[in-house]
């Protein structure tokens, strides 16, 4: 009877005794996918690998296109990774190699599978706010009170390739990020000047429905969670999902005169005054109990069943409750102009005894109504930098109010098809 040959045992015991190679091919394929408004994701990748005792050799080749690099971070579950190396050598997308990493993950205990994941940035995915805002028609030309507001988030997808989430969030908020030149990123989206308002609440306001989106704190940002199985297709590049629907809210109208302290509402010689048509600000609070992302907003108007744009603007990041307004245009019916009556240096003497120069300019400001109702309007002017810049308006047709440490000011009453003439004097010592 013929011996066992012992060399089978033993190339088996060496088999075994070699380290493992786990192969990840499946690209863009995130357990969690985060996206800020600057251009770049965070992508979380995790896969169950099969760890024998000692060193194990894993492959991971589902990075995505452009991914960087120095953002990576590894862990194993009661695993050690003790070495990372990345290749270029993986998938081709758009003429570029993808990379590819080389784990050595160090396996203290016995053979079984491990969760190991993979976290990192990758540039070209990014998202935009975008609102709609349909106004509540209203009769004989009254300035609308009310409207409907939906929000929608535009996802796009630059990569090149197919991009799927188990779970997107979508963080909101000035994140200091930095581009591969170490220099910090730009917002891609500017946030919009939110000028100082008055307050527009209304004791019978709807409340808002609640939003599709889940919203939650992250630490000094606002994050947004779409929801579970996201995909992002390549060959779908931009894709739109809602954050909510249908939400009712007041709104108020502020025909605003706002100029700089030198500005005069002249023609080519300085003869003739111009007229200006006021800008037509609309001023309303977030409706929601969560913060409003930035983003454009789309302004229609009702002229019977069909919905018409009458402007376009952007609101800034705006928190539960927090005050916005956007710019509809210039009005067709209120005008301005602005002229420098006067402007002189004049001596004085301080409370030191020594003498100072303070700075004395007059300044008129007409406005005139073309339409048929009484309108109110908010005259806001700058005031120029003059010695230590403390200024006081004196002798003022209305009262003013500071805005700001440049900016102050008047609400006055328009009548129907009339004028109304304003009329102040700033000192700036």
């Amino acid at each position: 009877m013929p011996k066992p040959h012992r060399l089978f045992p033993a190339l088996l015991l060496a088999l075994l005794s070699l380290p493992s190679q786990t192969f990840a091919q499946t690209q863009g394929a995130a357990l969690h996918l985060t996206v800020y408004d600057a251009g770049v994701a965070e992508l979380l990748e995790e896969r169950a690998v099969e760890l024998q005792p000692g060193l194990n050799q894993v492959e991971w080749r589902s990075l995505m296109p452009k991914a960087n690099a120095r953002t990576l971070r590894v862990t194993a579950e009661d695993a050690e990774v003790v070495r990372v190396d990345v290749t270029n050598d993986g998938v081709e997308v758009r003429g570029q190699r993808s990379p590819v990493l080389h784990l050595s993950i160090q396996n203290r205990g016995r053979a079984g599978t491990r969760r190991v994941q993979v976290d990192y940035l990758a540039p070209d995915i990014s998202w935009r706010g975008d609102y709609s805002l349909v106004l509540e028609p209203t009769q004989n030309g009254a300035p609308p009170a009310a409207g409907v507001l939906d929000s929608w988030v535009s996802l796009y997808n630059n990569t090149g390739t197919d991009v799927r989430g188990g779970t997107v969030d979508l963080v909101a908020g000035e994140v200091a990020l930095l581009a591969g030149d170490g220099a910090y990123r730009r917002d891609y989206d500017e946030m919009a000047r939110n000028t100082a308002q008055i307050s527009s609440s209304s004791e019978n306001e709807e409340p808002a429905p609640a939003p599709s989106a889940e919203a939650a704190s992250l630490s000094a940002f606002s994050r947004f969670r779409l929801g579970r199985d996201v995909a992002l297709n390549a060959n779908a590049p931009v894709s739109r999902l809602p954050l909510f629907q249908g939400a009712r809210l007041s709104v108020t109208q502020r025909n605003v005169f706002e100029n700089e302290y030198n500005a005069q509402t002249l023609a080519r010689g300085g003869f003739v005054v111009v007229p200006r048509g006021l800008e037509v600000r609309l001023v309303s609070k977030n409706p929601t109990q969560v913060p409003m992302p930035a983003g454009q907003v789309t302004i229609y108007a009702r002229d019977g069943a069909v919905a018409q744009v009458v402007g376009q603007d952007r609101v800034p990041l705006t928190p539960p409750g927090g005050e916005f307004s956007v710019t509809q245009g210039r009005s067709s019916t209120l005008f301005g102009t602005r002229r420098v009556l006067e402007r002189r240096q004049v001596e004085y003497r301080g409370q030191d005894g020594d003498t100072h120069q303070k700075l004395v300019t007059k300044i008129e400001v007409v406005l005139t109504n073309r339409g048929a109702l009484e309108a109110e309007a908010f005259v806001r002017e700058g005031v120029e930098p003059f010695g230590d810049n403390q200024w006081t308006v004196i002798n003022p047709s209305t009262p003013a109010e500071r805005l700001a440490a440049d900016a102050f000011q008047m609400r006055v009453r328009v009548p129907a098809g009339g004028k109304t003439t304003v009329t102040y004097t700033v000192e700036t010592k």
